[in-house]
């Protein structure tokens, strides 16, 4: 129970009080605001050294940008797995209150006996897997609890050469008028796919 241990010691999760987890709630919020400024932050800063490679008088200083925007698509990498991490825990913040908000009535299901039986390392794998709605709580716990567990994919990485390779090529698409600083810097960070993918999916 890797998450709620960490604020709440070994009790089970059933038995947090209302009040912690809205405070545990707030700080989550604020957390996932934090890195998604920050997120911001560097693809401006990805922007800027693509517009600066404009300017590049030599392979060297080339390679040097490149490098700059590889750490810190890097770090963004970084920050955007974190930021999944803390939406996770968010969501099994969020489920928990659900649960204890509606306590009294889920007393009387079979379902309240299933979910105290369950280990606090199960309970809490499992209220990260799918968002409960108050309306139909007994009906998405049911389903919930007969889920089978799924190994989530991290996706594959760069080799170190191949992410440097991709950047210095953007950079002389840029210094040739083929691409445009704040399009380049979509393109190394993943963005660029990341809008086609909505755009197929709002057709």
């Amino acid at each position: 129970m890797a998450f709620l241990s960490r604020f709440f010691g070994k009790k089970n999760p059933l038995d947090i009080s209302l009040g912690q987890l809205r405070e545990t709630q707030v700080k989550l919020d604020m957390q996932i605001r934090r890195i998604e400024g920050e997120i911001i932050e560097i693809d401006r800063q990805i922007a800027l050294l693509f517009e600066q490679a404009k300017k590049a008088k030599s392979k060297a200083e080339e390679l040097t940008i490149a490098t700059k925007i590889k750490t810190l698509n890097q770090r963004k990498k970084n920050l955007q797995n974190t930021h999944f991490q803390l939406n996770k825990q968010m969501m099994l913040v969020s489920n928990l209150m659900i649960i204890k908000e509606n306590e009294a009535i889920l007393k009387n299901t079979p379902t309240w006996k299933i979910l105290h039986e369950m280990s606090p390392e199960e309970l809490e794998q499992r209220l990260t897997e799918m968002q409960l709605d108050t309306q139909n709580l007994n009906e998405n716990l049911t389903q919930m609890l007969g889920y089978t567990d799924q190994a989530l994919s991290t996706g594959g990485e760069f080799e170190t050469d191949e992410e440097l390779a991709e950047i210095l090529d953007t950079i002389r698409a840029v210094k040739e008028g083929e691409l445009e600083p704040d399009v380049a810097a979509e393109k190394v960070t993943g963005e660029e796919r990341k809008k086609k993918h909505l755009e197929l999916e709002e057709l």
